[in-house]
């Protein structure tokens, strides 16, 4: 019977607030995993945590220092979850480098950031997973999000690298590449009046537009991501490292 048992594993969540993350925290919870939740949203983060019954911190993971203490404190790391993460619209004409800087800060930084704290831990153990969440755009540029995208494929491009450097420890690396999400990143992307204007369309065009372009005819759920996310961290993929896996209802099929 095919079965996804964590009982006895040890998993870290960055940006565990809302989302993507907290959909992941929820599913590694259900198929027993301890859980430490990472977040700067305290509020949210408490508010899970609590749900959860799980550890949590409150960490910007584009703070370098940050990240080393907080991740000294924990004793066995078994799976790390890269998932922090913003995004923003801007031409490059008109780039905020200030905003740009934050942005690859935050979304490839800080996966670099984390995965260097945990890997140690996981290379005494010989065993580990971590799994980065990336982004179709970071597979195919988007016009207007050239920040996001290039975080994107940053992260795509450290995943394979690591996943070479860690095998030999039997620590395996994946990204998982989500087209939209029906989170609340995507509303808020879907909600922007400049993102509209960019591309030319009315707000109620955005969601329609976005839509026809899924094979599948529909946003994708956390959970889904979460179950996705799950099986790469069970027995059932030790053979699947440095790999960038779509799930996005058909946009990009490559």
């Amino acid at each position: 019977m095919f079965n996804i048992d964590l009982k006895n594993k040890v998993t870290v969540i960055t940006g565990a607030s809302q989302g993507i993350g907290k959909a992941i925290a929820e599913v590694f919870a259900g198929a027993g995993s301890s859980l430490i939740l990472l977040s700067r949203n305290k509020a949210k983060l408490e508010e899970n945590a609590k749900k959860l019954k799980a550890k949590y911190h409150i960490l910007d993971v584009s703070k370098s220092d940050d990240v080393e203490k907080i991740f000294s404190q924990i004793e066995n790391i078994d799976i790390l979850i890269n998932n922090a993460g913003i995004h923003f619209t801007s031409p490059v004409e008109n780039m905020d480098v200030r905003k740009w800087k934050e942005l690859l800060d935050i979304n490839l930084n800080g996966v670099m950031y984390c995965s260097k704290a945990a890997i140690n831990n996981m290379m005494k153990n010989k065993k580990g997973r971590i799994i980065n969440i990336a982004s179709i755009s970071g597979k195919v540029g988007d016009a207007y999000g050239s920040a996001y995208s290039a975080s994107k494929f940053g992260v795509i491009g450290f995943t394979q690298s690591l996943a070479q450097e860690a095998a030999k420890y039997n620590i395996t690396v994946n990204a998982v590449c989500p087209g939209w999400v029906e989170t609340e990143m995507a509303e808020e992307i879907l909600r922007d009046k400049e993102y509209a204007r960019l591309h030319n369309m009315k707000i109620d065009e955005l969601k329609k537009t976005s839509l026809e372009a899924v094979p599948i005819g529909r946003y994708i759920q956390p959970s889904e991501i979460a179950y996705l996310t799950l099986f790469l961290t069970s027995n059932y993929a030790d053979a699947i490292t440095g790999q960038s896996i779509n799930i996005d209802g058909g946009v990009y099929m490559h």
